[in-house]
């Protein structure tokens, strides 16, 4: 089923995101900040509930490295690098997949529990590529400047 009305919130996002909508197993997509902070959501979430999933899978995200980087790290006092790739949950609710985005943010895909893993996979982390890229090329603020 391809519904294009669940389109995303915010406009710079909704043709990196659509595709990942077009799956009909998938309920919901969220593109935050690493620090948690909700950057868009698909249109059906609603805003309060996109700004929690945010938060919560940022807090998820950091809290599986560090158990990771615990149990893995060969020389507690020289930390390796040790990006996460992908951290896929299933309940009884449905699945939720998490990846990051670039430097400073992460894909949330939430579906069914009959989600079709390898798809979303696949399509997440192209539109996750491509999402870095798009925060990439967002200039930065001059810091030093005040607005005329």
């Amino acid at each position: 089923m391809t519904d294009t009305n669940r389109a995303i919130q915010s406009d710079d996002y909704s043709l990196v995101l659509k595709p990942l909508l077009e799956v009909s197993q998938v309920r919901h997509v969220v593109i935050a900040s690493s620090d948690g902070m909700l950057v868009a959501t698909s249109k059906d979430l609603p805003r309060d509930r996109a700004e929690g999933v945010a938060a919560m899978s940022s807090s998820v995200l950091s809290a599986i490295r560090a158990t990771t980087n615990a149990a893995l790290q060969p020389d507690p006092d020289n930390l390796l690098n040790n990006p996460i790739e992908t951290i896929t949950t299933i309940t009884e609710l449905g699945t939720c997949m998490m990846m990051p985005a670039g430097h400073n943010a992460f894909l949330v895909v939430i579906g069914d529990q009959d989600m079709p893993m390898g798809v979303v996979a696949g399509l997440a982390a192209r539109q996750a590529r491509k999402v870095g890229e798009k925060l990439m090329s967002v200039p930065a603020r001059d810091a030093g400047s005040t607005p005329s």
